[in-house]
């Protein structure tokens, strides 16, 4: 409003520019407003969401802890089809695999596996269950899938399991120099102790040398 030579221009400048703009700010705060009402309507809804599904997901526990396994894996389907988008689902899913696993349903787990990889939003879910697939699918006997399944995975985060894992996926392909230098990079990341033993026998049957 500078420049203005009396009050009275100012307040008839202010009147144009009122007459001018005025219906587009009260659209925009009518939409600011509605806005925000509707994003916190939706903050309210997915907050509402996660907590259903994390009590979806301690109902399936409650499940199993019951031995209604049958009841888990229903309960668990609806969960994965109603809120994919939590990481209650994908946490769901990690036990649905492993009850898979367990009834030796090959195919089953790795249904599971694979959505959480394709749907879970944590990059640390996704590795979780990438590390398992692997795992499931050099079970089946098909190392070379195996190893291309870990390839995604945070080796930072995961060192000594994906080390190991690789291991195993490499002696299985009989590609022994390479296991040596995983089981020695898996060793390297484990303190002294049962696992460390553990890991230490797998490299002498290598015929590796001895880590200390």
């Amino acid at each position: 409003m500078e420049g203005y030579s009396s009050e009275q221009e100012q307040v008839e400048a202010v009147k144009r520019w009122w007459r001018n703009n005025g219906k587009s700010i009260l659209a925009g705060v009518t939409i600011g407003v509605l806005v925000l009402i509707g994003g916190r309507l939706w903050i309210d809804h997915k907050n509402n969401q996660t907590l259903l599904a994390e009590d979806q997901y301690e109902q399936v526990l409650a499940d199993l802890q019951r031995g209604e396994k049958a009841a888990a894996v229903d309960r668990g389907a609806r969960l994965l089809e109603e809120n994919r988008g939590s990481p209650y689902a994908a946490l769901t899913a990690l036990v649905l695999a492993k009850l898979k696993m367990d009834d030796n349903d090959q195919d089953g787990a790795k249904k599971y596996l694979q959505w959480v990889i394709d749907n879970a939003g944590l990059p640390s879910l996704q590795d979780v269950a990438r590390l398992r697939l692997a795992r499931v699918l050099l079970a089946a006997g098909d190392g070379a899938a195996a190893l291309s399944t870990m390839q995604a995975v945070d080796e930072k985060a995961y060192t000594v399991p994906m080390q190991e894992l690789k291991g195993d996926i490499l002696v299985s392909l009989n590609r022994l120099d390479e296991a040596r230098t995983a089981y020695a990079a898996a060793l390297a990341g484990e303190p002294e102790g049962g696992e460390h033993e553990r890991l230490q026998m797998k490299m002498s049957a290598l015929g590796g040398a001895k880590t200390s």
